[in-house]
C-alpha cells in the first residue's frame, strides 16, 4: 500500500489569526497538526516550532520504520523517537518563552502520524485528535487531554455533562508550558481503504464521531466549509492520510489490522475496563508471532516473560512431559483463547509446555512492556491492577469452592 494525503487549514470566521500549523510530507510518510495556544502570535510560534521539530526527524522516522524488526527492537525505537520530538518541541518552547515575556504561556497542542512498510506510529498531546475511517466504521483514536476529560476518567464528571462544564476547553496537557510533557502513543496497523484524519478542534467540535466520517468523506475543502458554517469558532486545520494498494518498493506489510487486534484483546480480563482509545495504546505492546505445527511456543519450567492470545489456529497444552509433545495433554487453545497469564502476572516458572498444533498466529505481550505501559499511563494502570485483583478474587472463590466440595 501506499500512503498519500490532503491537507488543508483556515482561520476560520471568528478569529484574526490562524494559530494552526501543519506538516504533511507523503516521501517521508510523517503528518503532523498542531493547534497553538497563548494569544496573539504566541500561539502561532509555538506551533511552527512544533511542526519545524518534526521536520527535523523525518529522515529518522523514515529508517526507523524502514528497519526489519523480528523481535520488536524498530518499533520500540520509533515509539521512543515519537515521545523525544514531544519533548524536544516543549523543551524548545519553554525555553524561548522564558528568555521573552511576551510568550509568556504559549503552548500548542500536537498529533503526528508516521507511517512505514510495517505500520504506523501515533504521538498525541492536548485535544487535536486522530481518527480511523474504515468503510463501514468511524473509531477516535485519541482521548481529549482536557481538565474536562480528566475529571470524566476520574468519576468526578459524567460524559453527558462534558457540553455544559464551564471549563471543558481547558487544556490538562499541552506541549511547552513545562520542558517535558507525558505523550500518549500508540502502533496501528493499516489496511487498504483506510483513512486517518488529523485535525485540531476546529474542525471535530461540530460533528459527532459518526458526523465527522461523513463529513470528511465530501473532501478536505467540504469539511472546512461545512466547520465554517457551523460557526467557524477557531481555526480549523486537517490531514487526511489514505492508504491504497501500491506496487512500488515503499510498501505497507500487511499485518493483524488494528481494529481485528483491539477486538482480540478487549476479552481478555486484563483489559474488559479499557475504553477503545486506551486498548489502541495497548496494541503498542501487542507483538504478531507465526508458529509452525508443532513448534514450541512456550516450555514448562521457563521463566514466564510473555502471555498469548491465539488468533488463527490452534495450539495445544502438555503437563510434565519429558519432551515436545510429550506428557498429559491438558486442553487445546483456539482462536479467541488466550494461556500463560498466571506465571505473565508472577514472573515465575511456567507450568506447561505449550505447542502449535497447526499453522498458528499468535499475539503477544511481553512483560517487560506491559510494565512499561503502566508506569507511563496511570489511567490505564488503575484499570488493569483493578482487573488483576478481580481476576485474582475469583481465583479465589472458585478455589475454595472446590475445597469445600472436596
Amino acid at each position: 500500500m501506499r500512503a498519500s494525503s490532503v491537507a488543508r487549514t483556515d482561520t476560520g470566521r471568528q478569529r484574526y489569526n490562524n494559530e494552526d500549523c501543519f506538516f504533511a510530507d507523503d516521501e517521508a510518510g510523517l503528518y503532523g497538526v498542531a493547534d497553538g495556544v497563548g494569544g496573539s502570535n504566541a500561539g502561532e510560534i509555538a506551533s511552527r516550532i512544533f511542526c519545524d521539530v518534526l521536520a527535523e526527524h523525518r529522515d529518522a522516522f523514515r529508517v526507523l520504520l524502514t528497519a526489519p524488526d523480528t523481535d520488536g527492537a524498530a518499533r520500540r525505537e520509533v515509539l521512543a523517537l515519537m515521545d523525544s520530538i514531544f519533548q524536544r518541541a516543549s523543551e524548545r518552547i519553554y525555553h524561548l518563552a522564558q528568555r521573552h515575556a511576551e510568550y509568556r504561556g504559549m503552548a500548542t497542542t500536537g498529533v503526528v502520524l508516521a507511517v512505514g512498510p510495517r505500520g504506523a506510529v501515533l504521538g498525541h498531546v492536548g485535544d487535536s485528535r486522530a481518527y480511523l475511517f474504515r468503510p463501514t466504521e468511524t473509531k477516535r483514536l485519541t482521548v481529549d487531554h482536557t481538565l474536562a476529560q480528566e475529571m470524566v476518567a476520574q468519576g468526578l464528571l459524567r460524559e453527558d455533562e462534558v457540553e455544559a462544564f464551564t471549563h471543558k476547553g481547558v487544556l490538562a496537557r499541552a506541549v511547552g508550558p513545562l520542558p517535558t510533557v507525558r505523550v500518549d502513543t500508540a502502533w496501528l496497523d493499516v489496511a487498504a481503504g483506510d483513512r486517518i484524519l488529523l485535525c485540531s478542534d476546529g474542525l471535530y467540535r461540530y460533528f459527532d464521531d459518526e458526523e465527522l466520517g461523513g463529513v470528511v468523506a465530501k473532501g478536505m475543502p467540504a469539511a472546512i466549509d461545512a466547520a465554517n458554517a457551523a460557526g467557524g469558532a477557531d481555526n480549523i486545520t486537517a490531514i487526511e492520510v489514505s492508504f491504497q494498494p501500491a506496487t512500488e518498493s515503499r510498501r505497507l506489510e500487511a499485518g493483524i489490522h488494528t481494529q481485528s487486534k483491539v477486538l482480540a484483546i478487549q476479552n481478555l480480563f486484563l483489559f474488559k475496563y479499557l475504553s477503545y482509545q486506551e486498548l489502541v495504546q495497548v496494541l503498542k505492546i501487542v507483538f504478531e508471532r507465526h508458529f509452525a505445527p508443532g513448534e514450541v511456543v512456550c516450555q514448562e519450567g521457563d521463566r514466564g516473560e510473555s502471555m498469548f492470545i491465539v488468533f488463527t489456529g490452534s495450539v495445544d497444552v502438555y503437563k510434565d512431559g519429558d519432551g515436545p509433545g510429550s506428557g498429559v495433554l491438558l486442553t487445546t487453545v483456539g482462536p479467541g483463547g488466550h494461556f500463560g497469564e498466571v506465571a505473565f502476572m508472577d514472573g515465575q516458572a511456567r507450568s506447561a509446555t505449550v505447542l502449535a498444533r497447526e499453522s498458528s498466529t499468535l499475539l503477544v505481550i511481553e512483560r517487560d512492556d506491559f510494565h512499561s505501559l503502566t508506569r507511563t499511563d496511570p489511567t490505564i494502570a488503575c484499570k488493569l491492577l483493578w482487573c488483576f485483583v478481580l481476576n485474582l478474587s475469583d481465583r479465589i472463590r472458585d478455589l475454595t469452592l472446590a475445597l469445600a466440595k472436596a
